[in-house]
C-alpha cells in the first residue's frame, strides 16, 4: 500500500467528505477562522506599542537624538567648537544606552517622540531643555548589574553635554 501526503492526502479527504453529502464550504470555514484569527494574533504581537516595552531610557535616548539635530541645525561658526564637543558626548550617551537596551531585550531603534516640542528659532535652548528632561529620564532609570555602570556613564556624558551647552549660552549672553 503506497503512503499518500499532502495534497493527494487532502483531495481523498474531500471526496470522502463530498460522498457522505457534506460539502467544501463546511471544511474551509473553520480554517479559514482559524487562519484569520492566527493572523490578528501575529498583527497584534507584533504591533506592541514603544510604550509597553518603554523603560526612561528610551525616552532619553528619543531625547538626545532630538537634541543632537537642533546641534547639528544651529550654525553658527563661533559655538562650533562646544557644539561639537555636546555633539561627541550626546552620542556617547546615546551608545551606552543603547546597550543598556539590548542587554534587557529592548529596541533601541523603536523610541518614542521626544517628550517635549522644540523651537529650531533657539536651537541651544531647546537642546539643552532635551539634555535635562533625557537627564532626568536616565536618572529614574535603573541601573542594571548586567549593565556594568552604563548609567552612571551616560549621565556623565550627558552632564558634559550640558555644560558645553551651558558655555555657549553664557558667551551669548
Amino acid at each position: 500500500m503506497q503512503r499518500k501526503c499532502g495534497w493527494s492526502m487532502l483531495r481523498v479527504r474531500l471526496k470522502s467528505l463530498q460522498k457522505k453529502g457534506t460539502s467544501n464550504m463546511r471544511i474551509f470555514k473553520p480554517l479559514t477562522l482559524a487562519a484569520c484569527a492566527l493572523l490578528t494574533i501575529l498583527c497584534l504581537i507584533s504591533s506592541i506599542p514603544a510604550q509597553a516595552q518603554l523603560p526612561a531610557y528610551l525616552h532619553a535616548i528619543s531625547n538626545l537624538r532630538t537634541a543632537r539635530a537642533y546641534l547639528e541645525m544651529d550654525g553658527r561658526p563661533a559655538f562650533a567648537g562646544h557644539r561639537h564637543h555636546a555633539i561627541e558626548e550626546i552620542d556617547k550617551a546615546i551608545n551606552d544606552m543603547k546597550k543598556a537596551a539590548i542587554d534587557d531585550g529592548k529596541n533601541p531603534w523603536h523610541t518614542p517622540p521626544p517628550q517635549s516640542g522644540g523651537n529650531p528659532g533657539a536651537p541651544i535652548h531647546t537642546a539643552m531643555k532635551l539634555l535635562n528632561e533625557a537627564h532626568e529620564d536616565v536618572g529614574r532609570g535603573v541601573d542594571s548589574p548586567e549593565n556594568r555602570g552604563l548609567q552612571i556613564r551616560s549621565l556623565k556624558h550627558i552632564d558634559e553635554a550640558r555644560a558645553a551647552l551651558q558655555h555657549i549660552l553664557d558667551a551669548a549672553m
